[in-house]
């Protein structure tokens, strides 16, 4: 069944999604056009961006929010994984 909560949840997970990939695409296009203190800004951004969402989707789930650096990982990992192919290229 498909209820208020799981809606809201899964629209909170899309937002996480598009809010990390968005931010980390911005920040290998900054990379790839010489601006690497402005991909590093995109980056910080996207980490500070995503720690509201993180912490919306603990409360739905009704966990107590506790530090959690896994989205920030995920984001760091797969942009710095994009700039070691850009780069090596």
């Amino acid at each position: 069944m498909n209820s208020q909560y799981e809606r809201t949840r899964l629209a909170w997970r899309r937002t996480l999604l598009a809010v990390t990939v968005i931010g980390g695409l911005g920040a290998v296009h900054l990379a790839i056009a010489g601006y690497q203190i402005e991909a590093v800004i995109a980056i910080v951004l996207t980490v500070i961006g995503i720690i509201p969402i993180v912490h919306r989707l603990r409360s739905l789930r009704g966990e107590v929010p506790a530090a959690t650096w896994e989205p920030a990982v995920v984001t760091l990992v797969a942009v710095l994984l994009s700039l070691s192919v850009l780069v090596a290229a």
